[in-house]
């Protein structure tokens, strides 16, 4: 009895956006990207940090020269927090849906390439449909845990894993080869694949999939594997190092259009080149789908790839 006593009183010293604090700092284990995230100095996080746990009158989180990582404590703490922000955001979601409107936060995980090109360019179309909602936009090229880091809605290529999600398609890409010009006209125009072994190649560290080039030659199919004289980890940054004249990229080829038609590259091979068909699908978490606000940002996101379909 004693104990949920205590624990009341602890509860009613926080705040629900003490909740959301440390679920950010669970996240990123760094203060200072939780205050960049929140646009406030990183010495009022840690001030709220230290708040916290003398509230909670345990220690939450080990400090060391290379970040954070959570005590015992803090694992448990982190479980509550969790349930607080998601009943906070579930509240609020039922609330805004008896008035049949969007209304609340949307946590949207999307990769760099994604963000960049597709979906960052488009967001103020949103907020002038939907102004009682508003956009965390995490942009991550892994693979995030919907349920435990609190995501709404997540932008994904390939198929859906977890029987657990909901999948709407939001179209389709395949991936060819491309170069800027300024490239091209120094090295030369590679007119066969047997020619790329003089060039300079681009490669995909994060998804090394991306580095099996696929060419239709003498009516067989043959694929490269590609190590690569430049490698990134992401592939925003393999579309970037092509527009600054590094070498040759296999890119999305949706974005490799567009890139073309505003004369910043140059198909590269592409009698020979097999796009192959890659799905973009946007997924939620199946008890949230009916959401207004979840699915208001679904309609946003197809709209925003209707150039994938």
């Amino acid at each position: 009895m004693a104990l949920q006593k205590l624990h009341k009183q602890m509860m009613d010293q926080l705040t629900l956006d003490d909740f959301a604090l440390f679920v950010l700092i669970a996240a990123h284990q760094n203060l200072s990207a939780v205050a960049r995230e929140r646009d406030v100095p990183p010495s009022q996080v840690s001030r709220a940090l230290a708040r916290i746990e003398s509230r909670c009158g345990v220690q939450l989180v080990h400090r060391t020269t290379h970040g954070l990582s959570l005590t015992d404590d803090g694992e448990t703490f982190l479980e509550t927090a969790h349930r607080m922000v998601q009943e906070q955001s579930g509240l609020q979601s039922q609330l805004a849906g008896r008035r049949g409107e969007a209304s609340g936060l949307v946590r949207i995980g999307i990769s760099q390439l994604f963000a960049e090109h597709v979906v960052l360019p488009q967001v103020p179309l949103l907020l002038r449909r939907h102004p009682l909602v508003r956009l965390e936009i995490r942009i991550n090229d892994r693979i995030v845990d919907m349920a435990s880091e609190a995501v709404d809605v997540v932008v994904r290529g390939g198929v859906p894993a977890a029987d657990t999600l909901i999948a709407r398609p939001l179209g389709s890409h395949g991936r060819a080869l491309y170069a800027s010009a300024d490239y091209l006209k120094a090295r030369g125009v590679p007119e066969h694949p047997d020619d790329l072994s003089k060039h300079t190649l681009i490669a995909n560290l994060g998804i090394v999939s991306h580095n099996r080039w696929t060419f239709q030659v003498a009516g067989k199919e043959q694929t490269n594997a590609i190590t690569g004289d430049v490698r990134v980890n992401s592939s925003a940054s393999v579309v970037s190092l092509a527009l600054a004249g590094a070498g040759v990229a296999r890119l999305n080829d949706v974005i490799g259009a567009a890139l073309v038609s505003q004369g910043r590259l140059t198909p590269v091979l592409a009698e020979f080149t097999v796009t192959g068909n890659y799905p973009v699908y946007a997924a939620v978490l199946s008890q949230r789908h009916r959401a207004p606000k979840i699915r208001a940002t679904l309609a946003f996101l197809q709209d925003c790839f209707v150039g994938f379909r």
